[in-house]
């Protein structure tokens, strides 16, 4: 009798582990899906429209360039064109090259 209680009690405990783990399968495939959708609905930066703490976000570009963007920005206006990022004095081809997938003119 008492091993019957000890099976039964096995039993029922590795069910809630059962009942745990598919929990915590459902909990990352969950966080997983959210992080993709935020990955994939993520959208390139307006630099016309951009705030500096937005054109923080790019590789690269830290406050005082953010903040030279939006002067350049200010002073000639609206950019025509990605590539017209490397008139803006700290920024040129190869910053370029590592925020063109990131960045658009709208």
């Amino acid at each position: 009798m008492k091993q019957i209680k000890l099976i039964f009690l096995a039993l029922f405990f590795s069910s809630f582990a059962g009942l745990n783990a598919v929990a915590a399968e459902t909990a990352i495939t969950a966080e997983n899906s959210a992080t993709s959708t935020s990955v994939s609905s993520e959208q390139s930066i307006n630099l016309n429209t951009a705030s500096v703490e937005e054109l923080m976000t790019l590789p690269g570009i830290g406050k005082s360039k953010a903040n030279a963007i939006i002067a350049y920005r200010d002073e000639v206006g609206e950019f025509l064109e990605v590539e017209q990022l490397t008139q803006v004095k700290g920024i040129g081809e190869k910053m370029l090259a590592k925020v063109r997938d990131k960045i658009a003119v709208k």
